[in-house]
C-alpha cells in the first residue's frame, strides 16, 4: 500500500474506486468494485443512528468507533485487502466533513501502517482537494486502542502504538 483515499460517491467520480458501504453504493448508481469487509455492521450501525440527538454525541462517535473497531478493523487485513489496488479511493455516503467510517478507517490505516489517507473530492477540472476530517475521530480511535491493547493480537499495530506513543511500556506488564 502506497497511497489511500477515501471520499463520497457524490464527490469522487474518476480513480480506483472501491465502494465500503454496506449496500456497495447501489443506492446511488455504484457500480464500481466493493470491499464489503470494511463496511459497518448493521446491527451497531442502527444503535448508533437511532441514538443520534438523543445521547451526547461524544459518547455515541465513541460507542460507533469502538464497535467499528471490534467488529470490522480487528478482524481484517487491509493490506492485503488493498495489496493488488493502485492508489484506491475507498467511498460512501456522508458528505465531506460529516462523521463516517471512512474517517475512522483512515485513521487506523495511518496507526497502523503509517500511511496518511486524505479525504478527497475531485472537482469539475479533475483537481483532488483534501477534505478536512471531522474533529476528534483521532482521539477517540487512540483512546479505543489503548482500552484494547491487552486484547490486541496484531503485534505490529502494537509496536505501533508504542512508536506513536499512543500507548506506554508500562501498560503491557
Amino acid at each position: 500500500m502506497n497511497r489511500v483515499f477515501t471520499g463520497n460517491y457524490t464527490d469522487c467520480k474518476l480513480g480506483n474506486l472501491i465502494s465500503i458501504s454496506g449496500d456497495r453504493g447501489r443506492s446511488v448508481g455504484f457500480v464500481g468494485k466493493a470491499l464489503p469487509k470494511l463496511a459497518p455492521k448493521k446491527v451497531f450501525w442502527d444503535i448508533w443512528h437511532s441514538n443520534i440527538g438523543k445521547m451526547p454525541e461524544e459518547e455515541n462517535t465513541k460507542y460507533y468507533i469502538r464497535e467499528y473497531y471490534n467488529q470490522v478493523l480487528s478482524k481484517v487485513d487491509i493490506e492485503e485487502l488493498l495489496k493488488d489496488e493502485k492508489d484506491p479511493v475507498l467511498l460512501c455516503f456522508e458528505r465531506k466533513q460529516d462523521f463516517c467510517h471512512r474517517h475512522v478507517l483512515a485513521e487506523f490505516i495511518n496507526i497502523r501502517y503509517g500511511i496518511k489517507v486524505p479525504d478527497i473530492i475531485v472537482d469539475e477540472k479533475l483537481n483532488i482537494i483534501e477534505n478536512p476530517k471531522p474533529k476528534n475521530i483521532r482521539k477517540f480511535l487512540e483512546e479505543i486502542l489503548r482500552e484494547e491493547y491487552k486484547n490486541i493480537q496484531d503485534k505490529a499495530l502494537k509496536a505501533r502504538m508504542k512508536e506513536l506513543g499512543i500507548i506506554k511500556e508500562e501498560i503491557e506488564r
